[in-house]
């Protein structure tokens, strides 16, 4: 008989060289999801621009796309194999401004390089711009590598079965509709390209630190507060004084500037009202310097 199950949201992100990789992956989330989906009751539902973007006018093609999936992703994993791809004008590539756009939202990101040989016919700008983003990510996370894309495809199903596990997401089946407050905290650190170095590597400036909270639920968070506490080896980011409580209604967000002194992970201890009962929350927040 039908039953429910969760289902969890995986973009696929990659520049043009990878379609044996993206298929790969797809088609390896796709039995995952028949083989194990009822038993664990979740399923992974691949997207990839190319089967799912609908085309839209108004934005950047990059900003229509964000809104579209990594905005609405439960996970991005994102690969390489030669190429880095072609600059937003907000971002290296488009492969990157995912990996950044969704880091910032607070998701989890993977994110796997080739290590197969090279094409005989490898763009070399391509590959020093690849090399020097990829020396960028070895300073903020664990990265991986994939000698094939049956490889790729195995790691890429761990790493969902891992976040599946890790977030609880085979517990309990959703309403249709949000109940209560969902509250949802991270980190909006985001920056623009203001030109290349002397050494032809992109510089960047920032345009936005702030810790953001955001109620995406039906019901008023009244009398928020909460503390924070941070978890690496530099020292804390200052975040805006905020000993007064504050109400974050349904739908809507509440912010506080946010410097980041050093990169790592900032535990959120909150409490607040709702409908007249006392509710409390623990979240983590990857901080970005």
């Amino acid at each position: 008989m039908p039953q429910a199950v969760n289902s969890v949201l995986v973009v696929i992100a990659s520049p043009g060289d990878t379609a044996e990789e993206r298929a790969g992956v797809r088609n390896a989330l796709v039995d995952f999801s028949v083989t194990s989906g009822r038993r664990l009751g979740v399923v992974a539902l691949p997207w990839l621009w190319e089967r799912q973007a609908v085309p839209e006018m108004g934005a950047r093609a990059q900003a229509l796309l964000n809104s579209q999936a990594v905005d609405k992703a439960d996970v991005v994993v994102a690969f390489f194999d030669s190429r880095l791809g072609s600059s937003t004008g907000v971002d290296v590539s488009g492969t990157a401004e995912e990996i950044h756009r969704a880091v910032e939202l607070g998701k989890p990101v993977h994110v796997y390089f080739s290590d197969e040989a090279l094409p005989r016919d490898a763009d070399l700008d391509q590959l020093v711009a690849l090399r020097n983003f990829r020396a960028e990510l070895e300073s903020e996370g664990l990265l991986g590598t994939y000698s094939d894309a049956l490889d790729l495809a195995g790691q890429v199903v761990r790493a969902v079965e891992h976040d599946i596990e890790s977030r609880g997401w085979t517990s309990g089946i959703p309403n249709a509709s949000p109940s209560g407050a969902q509250l949802r905290w991270w980190h909006d650190h985001r920056k623009e390209q203001k030109g290349l170095d002397k050494h032809g590597k992109m510089q960047y400036r920032t345009k936005s630190n702030r810790l953001v909270v955001t109620n995406d639920g039906d019901v008023d968070a009244v009398d928020l507060v909460f503390t924070t506490t941070w978890s690496a080896d530099g020292p804390p980011p200052h975040v805006e004084p905020h000993l007064e409580a504050v109400t974050v209604f349904a739908r809507s967000e509440v912010q506080w500037l946010c410097i980041p002194l050093a990169s790592g992970t900032l535990r959120i201890d909150a409490a607040w009202m709702e409908n007249n009962r006392p509710r409390e929350q623990t979240w983590t927040v990857a901080i970005h310097s």
